[in-house]
């Protein structure tokens, strides 16, 4: 066990040993509807909107990634 790299870290490995990578993270949008605790579950519906309009955003990304 022990530290585990950050996912950052991960994907540049991964993309250093020829793999294709997107790695997506919430954005500012998504961010700002999740707010700062995780466990408010009354921002679920707006965090859950925010990123379904981000992953329409990304989506070419992904695909292209994914060689589609």
């Amino acid at each position: 066990m022990g530290p585990h790299p950050s996912a950052a870290d991960q994907a540049a490995r991964l993309t250093e040993d020829g793999a294709r990578v997107t790695l997506l993270s919430p954005d500012e949008d998504a961010r700002r509807a999740m707010g700062r605790t995780m466990a408010d579950t009354a921002r679920g519906p707006a965090a859950a909107r925010a990123g379904y309009e981000q992953a329409l955003r990304e989506v070419a990304e992904v695909a292209d990634t994914w060689g589609r």
